[in-house]
């Protein structure tokens, strides 16, 4: 009979250990959930983006709410719900009210001093009709943690890449 001496799942992340590009991603990305905006994180797979997102859902609650949604295969209305479950928002109401809670909830957590991430896995997976009304969704979203800053708030992309000299590129 074969028992097993574990007792721990090997593959659960522990500690992450962020390579060095990957932190400047990591650290790209809290400064740009301050200002607001989109901001996509995209690469070939093994590149590392799993696991940035593993680092961003560490980030302290007291400071950050990270909303992740893993499932991309959902219709919107459902991926609304998905949100409003990690925002803690009831989701039991027609799909325009829970937007309209969404953002309340938004706007309201980021007068508390919250700044959020929002985490979509494999987007590209998802209907480009239901990546519109998200984007249109997040836009309502508030832009800045301090409204009277000034800042811009800019789009930001990054690509991952593991190929020579190019472990990354922001465009």
């Amino acid at each position: 009979m074969l028992t097993s001496a574990l007792s721990e799942n090997p593959f659960a992340l522990r500690e992450i250990q962020l390579l060095q590009h990957q932190q400047e991603i990591h650290d790209t990305l809290r400064v740009h959930c301050q200002q607001g905006g989109l901001c996509l994180v995209i690469g070939r797979p093994g590149t590392g983006k799993s696991v940035i997102k593993e680092s961003l859902k560490k980030l302290p609650e007291k400071e950050y709410l990270v909303a992740t949604v893993a499932r991309t295969l959902h219709t919107y209305t459902n991926t609304v719900k998905i949100l409003c479950e990690a925002f803690r928002v009831s989701s039991k109401a027609r799909r325009f009210k829970c937007e309209r809670k969404l953002i309340q909830e938004a706007v309201s957590l980021n007068r508390s001093g919250k700044m959020l991430v929002t985490v979509i896995d494999d987007a590209h997976l998802m209907a480009m009709d239901t990546l519109r009304r998200l984007r249109l969704m997040l836009e309502d979203f508030p832009k800045e943690s301090q409204p009277d800053s000034g800042r811009p708030n800019p789009s930001c992309s990054v690509t991952l890449d593991l190929a020579v000299n190019l472990d990354l590129k922001v465009g």
